[in-house]
């Protein structure tokens, strides 16, 4: 088995108070809505958003949520930082695994939240370039899902 792994660093000014978006990304339900590009969908099993905690997802073109994912939360500092693993298989297939850490500052235009993904892929770049643009559609969803 071959490993393609790339650090991503992925940052956006959210035109929201740090309090909001730290409420919009540490809401299960929320994230669900603006994490996922659109067309596609993403459900949450479970999620223990605290360090230490789980979470267990599917995600995919909406009416088919063929890939699943679990999370692993490392460490939590409200309005300041998540960090948590991330592993995503289709039927019973290893795709990817990451280490994902969420920054949030306060900035003069909102919050700055800021994605580094170490993200190691087992099926080559398209799955590294999947992370990067699904991060960068979430934080752009995010800043549009609060300006809602």
């Amino acid at each position: 088995m071959s490993v393609t792994h790339q650090t991503l660093h992925i940052s956006q000014i959210i035109p929201a108070p740090l309090e909001i978006v730290w409420a919009a990304f540490q809401d299960t339900s929320s994230r669900s809505e603006w994490s996922v590009p659109k067309g596609d969908g993403l459900v949450y099993s479970t999620d223990d958003f605290r360090p230490g905690g789980l979470a267990s997802y599917r995600c995919g073109p909406s009416g088919d949520l063929n890939v699943a994912g679990e999370i692993g939360y490392v460490q939590i500092l409200p309005r300041e930082l998540a960090v948590h693993t991330d592993t995503v298989t289709t039927d019973g297939t290893l795709l990817a695994t990451a280490l994902v850490t969420w920054t949030f500052e306060p900035h003069d235009d909102g919050a700055l939240v800021t994605i580094v993904d170490q993200v190691a892929s087992f099926v080559g770049q398209d799955m590294i370039d999947g992370h990067r643009n699904g991060h960068t559609k979430a934080l752009a969803q995010l800043a549009e899902f609060l300006s809602e």
